[in-house]
């Protein structure tokens, strides 16, 4: 079974010795801020950038013991890494900063989940004492809530409460959240456990928000606890952590507008390869190979990209192609024949996918016709590192091999796959899972009936649904195309092989994607930190408009702890 930990070239600073016993990445440098709500004292932990100018600003709001260390250290991670204010608001008191009793925790907590607008108002003091703050830009500013505080930032959504950009709900509980009473205006993103929320409760949860209109984007991941963030906690896990890590700070810097998504086509003529090869009933089929260039070192991981129900056309190739421009050797497969390339007509295509999901067998053998014939690139490829991604049809082929007892895949992509009916799990799944989907696509089926599936392969998977997303939404070509969703997800995936597989390496050290993303402001390790837009002294400017492809392709570089 893939361990997630593998080939991290990131991993946390860890000194530890027991499970939830792991040292944080940094100590605490804050500053002590008393403040006041209607009388009641309160006491904040900020963190300010060294520079001129304002900077953007994170508020930690806290978990159910209060804001101490954890929340402390949160706050720095946000000035050492990212350039911003980061401060570690009072939700109980001056004078319960660290609160070590089980039962005054219960109640407390009860006290504010039971009183959505009292926790509201405490939220909201926060962010009016930060927004006034002269170091802080007041149009950049957003929440992070962890397990109590990412329950109380829900609630400050669905009140209608707008003063923040963005927010990122950290394993909050979600059975406490007041039915909206007002349009949920901030970008919010969800990040849950597997073995926390379950799958019924994230559905409702995506009922709740679309009911209050909100942008939403909700990701999981199996086998994960609750407190998978808390160092001191024996359910913490460095995988969730990081991931959760990353994605939130991606997340934050699109909402602040530092950074500008553009799409991933390629703007030059493309290079790809036909290359012809048979299927083994006889079939002739033609792919098309994507290949890195000379400086890239070889042997290289490898990514087959399988096609949406038109056949593996000009938008197979383009990702492949982008994918090369990563550093993959990718090869763009086809399924249907070498006489079938593009198929125009309606009907030929509904004829075509009802083949081959009415005869799975011949479906995945199709598809281990395409990873065999990648393999045999000796002199380029790592057929150990190999990763296979699809679209629409080809997504739900990618979990259909997956579920086939395979064991070729390292990591498994579907992008806006069509799950009504699952596939039979026919042994252990050895991929990791990464699915990605419309919050309006109704192809992406039950989500329980999946996870239910994914967990009796043992396998580990991560999904991620985005609000008001569409079935077909990476494809430029069609009209449900979503660029800032085609980007998360392009992201996620990219960020995903860096971890789990080799990573490409270009002999040009230009190249590499980390001193490429240095230069545009976003920091690697050794660099410097990201800087707010306008520039490294924090002052106001204009925001930087990146290629997501590049953004993420160093996204697990540049948001590592």
């Amino acid at each position: 079974m893939l361990f997630k930990k593998a080939l991290l070239s990131f991993l946390f600073l860890m000194a530890g010795s027991a499970a939830g016993q792991v040292t944080p990445p940094t100590e605490p440098k804050t500053e002590a801020v008393e403040y006041s709500h209607e009388g009641d004292a309160l006491l904040g932990h900020l963190s300010i950038p060294e520079g001129d100018g304002t900077f953007p600003a994170i508020i930690i709001i806290p978990d159910w013991d209060g804001v101490n260390e954890m929340e402390q250290i949160r706050a720095t991670m946000v000035t050492e890494q990212w350039n911003m204010v980061g401060f570690a608001a009072d939700i109980y008191g001056a004078d319960k900063q660290t609160v070590e009793d089980i039962a005054e925790r219960s109640e407390l907590a009860n006290t504010f989940r039971s009183n959505a607008t009292l926790f509201a108002e405490r939220i909201q003091a926060a962010i009016d004492l930060i927004k006034a703050h002269e170091k802080v830009n007041p149009d950049q500013v957003g929440l992070f809530g962890y397990c109590f505080g990412g329950t109380g930032i829900l609630q400050y959504g669905m009140l209608g409460y707008d003063d923040v950009e963005a927010m990122v709900s950290f394993h909050g509980g979600l059975t406490s959240i007041p039915e909206p009473n007002a349009t949920f205006v901030p970008k919010v993103l969800i990040l849950s456990g597997g073995d926390d929320d379950t799958s019924t409760q994230i559905m409702d949860m995506e009922v709740t928000l679309d009911a209050a209109g909100a942008p939403w984007e909700i990701t999981r991941y199996s086998g994960i606890e609750h407190a998978f963030t808390v160092w001191s906690d024996g359910r913490y896990n460095e995988w969730a952590d990081m991931r959760s890590w990353e994605s939130a700070g991606h997340f934050i810097l699109e909402a602040f507008g530092i950074i500008e998504f553009t799409s991933a086509q390629p703007e030059e003529e493309i290079s790809v390869t036909p290359v012809t090869y048979m299927g083994d009933d006889g079939q002739e089929l033609t792919g098309h190979l994507a290949m890195p260039g000379a400086e890239w070192q070889r042997p290289l991981p490898a990514v087959v990209v399988f096609p949406d129900w038109d056949g593996v056309n000009e938008y197979e190739q383009e990702r492949a192609y982008a994918l090369a421009q990563k550093g993959y050797v990718a090869f763009a497969a086809d399924i249907y024949g070498s006489d079938k390339q593009f198929i125009e007509d309606f009907g030929q295509r509904v004829e075509e996918v009802t083949k081959y999901r009415s005869d799975p067998d011949l479906y995945v053998s199709r598809m281990q016709n395409a990873i065999d014939q990648v393999k045999e690139l000796t002199d380029d490829v790592d057929p150990d590192e190999i990763a296979i991604i699809g679209y629409c049809f080809g997504g739900s082929g990618v979990i259909l091999y997956s579920l086939s007892n395979t064991t070729d895949a390292k990591v498994s992509v579907p992008f806006h796959g069509s799950f009504e009916q699952m596939p039979p799990v026919r042994g252990d799944i050895s991929s990791y899972l990464l699915v990605l989907s419309g919050g309006d696509d109704d192809a992406h089926g039950n989500q329980t009936v999946m996870e239910m599936s994914f967990e009796e392969g043992d396998a580990e998977w991560e999904i991620t649904r985005y609000a008001g997303i569409l079935h077909g939404y990476t494809s430029w070509y069609s009209d449900a195309y979503d660029l800032v969703a085609d980007a998360r997800s392009w992201e996620s995936m990219l960020t995903s092989f860096q971890e789990l597989m080799a990573v490409p390496v270009s002999g040009d050290a230009t190249s590499d994607p980390c001193v490429e993303i240095s230069r545009e402001g976003v920091a690697c390790p050794g660099s410097e930190p990201l800087a707010p837009a306008g520039g490294s002294d924090g002052s106001a400017g204009s925001a930087l408009t990146l290629g997501f492809s590049v953004v993420a392709a160093a996204a697990a570089i540049a948001f590592a702890f």
